[in-house]
């Protein structure tokens, strides 16, 4: 499982290399991450942080992915991702750790790096790379000895050792805040002597010069949005969501706070657009889709790129049956969860049974009726993470056993809704409170509750025989010898 150079970090080494960086830093990358003694140091020090890793051992990735972190690449010298990292805290191998810290520098937009090398990379110059190294530690930082701080470690090695510390200023960020005396009077000598006028003469070429880089740089940004709006529209993610405009306005106090928020936001949503483009919708419930997007949020080493949507599109299309099966017992989990002895709900409803789907369907929270102002039904939404959902991915999954178009599909919703319209408002007693969509005899009531009772028999078993194969209940040996 372990390389020659494989040596986890003691924990008084991590401590000494945390106190270095900012408490500001919210934004961190590992890289040569290992089984993460870094990272979680990280997360306990610098509370409600984000920790990115890299490491190339799958099995180490796996201990990484346990501990719930951010896989975001697997080979750190030849890492193409976007920076918005605040601190890149790094212990690389021995052998090459100055090529691996020049990367680093290379790399970050504007922070704080703290690594260990071998000192003899640091006290013995003799390559071009360890040139370039001391000119960056001498302008940008410093050098603290640790000596031979890994020889009572768990994974021991004599190697002496030296702890840099560089702190990188972007060129972008940069305010080019000239404020000198004597390049201004040489401007306008004609204004006078009087050294009051001289200062309240500088203090105003400043202003301008304040005034006329802010406009130059501002309508840059505007012409760069604009240009990045179209390119999102072409994409059909809406660039004018919420989420965005807080995204901008972080940008005017943290450029690497904006940098990662919009990263993560934009790829959510691309991936999204992936599979509302493809329909997979039909073979992914709501459930399976959040999961796989959650995947995708924490696990950073998904780029969206072309071989990417290639190799999703196609696993999905390939096991799109499992999917779909999983889909049908998750759906069967949800519906199920009302049943009679069911622990997850406090009152049980006879209809919905723990080990089948029966023919009539209880949903206890399936409308709503405002019997207070407007006196009338609507559909409910997002109750209980639920809501509408479980009406469409029923109706979805009906509509591929039947091999049905689910966008022709009269939908139990739709056929609510419609029934709901023509009730209108000052809904009172007696009312029909029946309607039926494609698949389903429905009936409605003021309490909330919908019943609905499957048209077809045939359709109503193969569900059941679906969600027995997703939950690998088929095949199973369930009863002892």
């Amino acid at each position: 499982m372990f390389d020659s150079e494989f040596f986890p970090t003691p924990a008084h080494v991590v401590a000494k290399m945390l106190a270095r960086v900012s408490r500001d830093a919210t934004h961190f990358l590992e890289p040569s991450a290992g089984k993460g003694d870094i990272a979680e140091a990280i997360t306990t020090r610098h509370r409600r942080t984000r920790v990115d890793c890299i490491e190339q051992s799958p099995e180490l990735v796996s201990v990484l992915i346990g501990k719930d972190f951010s896989v975001v690449g697997h080979d750190w010298l030849s890492f193409s991702g976007v920076c918005y990292y605040d601190a890149i805290v790094m212990n690389p191998p021995f052998s090459n750790g100055d090529e691996h810290l020049l990367r680093a520098w290379d790399f970050l937009h504007d922070g704080e790096i703290v690594c260990l090398l071998n000192e003899e990379t640091i006290k013995n110059p003799f390559s071009a790379t360890r040139k370039r190294l001391a000119s960056l530690i001498e302008k940008h930082g410093d050098v603290e000895f640790l000596g031979d701080c890994f020889g009572n470690a768990v994974r021991k090695t004599d190697v002496r050792v030296a702890m840099v510390y560089l702190k990188k200023t972007s060129e972008d960020d940069a305010v080019d805040l000239w404020a000198s005396a004597s390049s201004e009077k040489s401007v306008n000598q004609d204004i006078g002597g009087d050294a009051q006028m001289l200062a309240i003469r500088d203090q105003l070429g400043n202003m301008q010069h304040y005034y006329d880089q802010a406009n130059e740089h501002m309508l840059k940004a505007f012409r760069h949005i604009r240009k990045a709006s179209l390119y999102m529209k072409a994409n059909d993610i809406s660039r004018y969501s919420t989420d965005y405009e807080k995204i901008l306005t972080l940008a005017l106090d943290n450029v690497n706070n904006a940098r990662a928020e919009y990263v993560r936001k934009h790829r959510r949503d691309a991936w999204t657009q992936v599979f509302g483009k493809m329909d997979f919708r039909k073979w992914l419930d709501k459930k399976q889709t959040e999961e796989f997007l959650r995947d995708i949020e924490r696990n950073g080493n998904i780029p969206f790129t072309k071989d990417n949507i290639k190799g999703t599109l196609e696993n999905v299309f390939l096991q799109r049956g499992n999917l779909f099966e999983k889909s049908v017992a998750n759906v069967f989990d949800e519906l199920t969860s009302y049943a009679n002895g069911n622990t997850n709900h406090t009152e049980g409803w006879k209809t919905n049974d723990s080990y089948k789907v029966n023919q009539k369907l209880v949903f206890p929270w399936g409308c709503s009726f405002d019997d207070k102002y407007m006196h009338s039904f609507s559909l409910r939404y997002g109750h209980t993470g639920s809501g509408i959902d479980i009406y469409n991915d029923l109706d979805r999954i009906m509509c591929v056993l039947d091999g049905k178009d689910f966008a022709e599909c009269h939908t139990i919703a739709k056929a609510l809704d419609n029934k709901f319209r023509i009730l209108g408002h000052n809904v009172k007693a007696p009312f029909d409170n029946t309607t039926e969509s494609r698949y389903f005899e429905i009936r409605f009531f003021k309490k909330g509750t919908v019943h609905l009772t499957f048209k077809e028999r045939h359709l109503w078993e193969q569900f059941n025989i679906t969600a027995a194969r997703g939950k690998r209940w088929i095949g199973e040996q369930t009863q002892a010898a």
